[in-house]
C-alpha cells in the first residue's frame, strides 16, 4: 500500500533509473543536433546506446528494475490512493509508460544490441495504424494524447505540485534553489518536445502519410538546418539533462510517503 517501506524503495530506485534514461535522451539529441546521425534520443535509441557500452546490460537490467518498480508504486496509487480521480488516473498513465520502458529495457538487455526488433519506431507504428479502416483518425487521436502529455508536463513545470514530493531539506535552501530549477526547465522542455512528437503524429493522420510522423530523432533531423535551429535544439537536450537531473535529486530527496 502507499506508504510502505518497500514500495518507498522502488520508488526511489525507479525515478533514479527514469533520470538516467532521460540524461541519455539527451545526449543523444545533442549528439544528433550536432551532427551525428547514429542512434536515436527516444527511450528506446537510449536502451540501445546503453547496451553497446561496457556493462551495458547489467546496466539495463538495473534500470529495467527501477523503472518496473517506479510502474508498481504508480499502479498501487492509481489504485489504492486516497487522492482525486484525476490525479490517480495520471498514476495510473505513468504506471502503462513506465512500464513500457521497463520492458523496452528488458529487450535491449536481452537482444544486446538493443534493436529489439523496433528499429522503426514511431513511424513503424504509424504504417500498422495506417492500414486500419480508421487509421489516421487513431493516429490523429494519438497525437493530440501526446501532446495533452506535453501540455500537462508545461502546467507542471509552471505550478508547484511537484513540490509535494519532496521532503524538507529538498524544499529549502540552496538545495531546494537548484532542484526548482532544474524541475521547472525540465517540465518545460519536456513539454516542448512531446508537443512536437505530437504534432507530427497529427500532421502524419491528417495528411495520410506515415514518412510525416516520428520521434524526437525526426523532429532533430528536420528542424537541425533551420536558422539557429542547432541551438535550439541544444537548449531543449539540457533541459531534458535538467529533466533527468531533476528526477535523479527527487530519487534522494524524495518525501516519505
Amino acid at each position: 500500500m502507499p506508504g510502505h517501506p518497500v514500495l518507498d524503495r522502488l520508488a526511489r530506485l525507479g525515478m533514479l533509473a527514469y533520470g538516467l534514461v532521460y540524461g541519455l535522451v539527451a545526449w543523444l539529441a545533442a549528439a544528433l543536433a550536432l551532427g551525428d546521425r547514429h542512434g536515436s534520443p527516444s527511450g528506446q535509441g537510449a536502451f540501445q546506446q546503453l547496451a553497446q557500452e561496457p556493462a551495458g546490460r547489467v546496466a539495463l537490467w538495473l534500470v529495467a528494475a527501477g523503472l518496473a518498480g517506479l510502474a508498481v508504486d504508480q499502479a498501487v496509487r492509481a489504485v489504492r490512493g486516497s487522492d482525486g480521480w484525476f490525479t490517480r488516473a495520471g498514476s495510473a498513465g505513468r504506471a502503462v509508460v513506465l512500464g513500457f520502458l521497463a520492458v523496452l529495457a528488458v529487450r535491449s538487455a536481452l537482444d544486446g544490441s538493443g534493436s529489439g526488433g523496433g528499429r522503426e519506431g514511431p513511424r513503424g507504428l504509424t504504417v500498422t495504424l495506417m492500414d486500419l479502416p480508421v487509421g489516421p483518425a487513431i493516429v490523429v487521436a494519438l497525437g493530440l494524447g501526446i501532446v495533452a502529455v506535453g501540455g500537462a508536463s508545461v502546467v507542471q513545470g509552471l505550478g508547484d505540485a511537484w513540490h509535494d514530493d519532496l521532503d524538507a531539506d529538498g524544499r529549502s535552501g540552496t538545495t531546494g534553489t537548484v532542484i526548482e530549477a532544474l524541475a521547472r526547465t525540465g517540465y518545460l522542455s519536456r513539454g516542448l518536445a512531446f508537443g512536437v512528437i505530437g504534432g507530427l503524429f497529427c500532421w502524419a493522420g491528417l495528411t495520410h502519410d506515415p514518412d510525416k510522423s516520428g520521434g524526437l530523432d525526426q523532429a532533430i533531423v528536420r528542424f537541425r538546418d533551420e536558422p539557429y535551429g542547432r541551438w535550439v535544439i541544444l537548449v531543449v537536450a539540457a533541459g531534458l539533462a535538467c529533466y533527468g537531473a531533476y528526477h535523479v535529486a527527487r530519487a534522494w530527496y524524495l518525501r516519505g510517503r
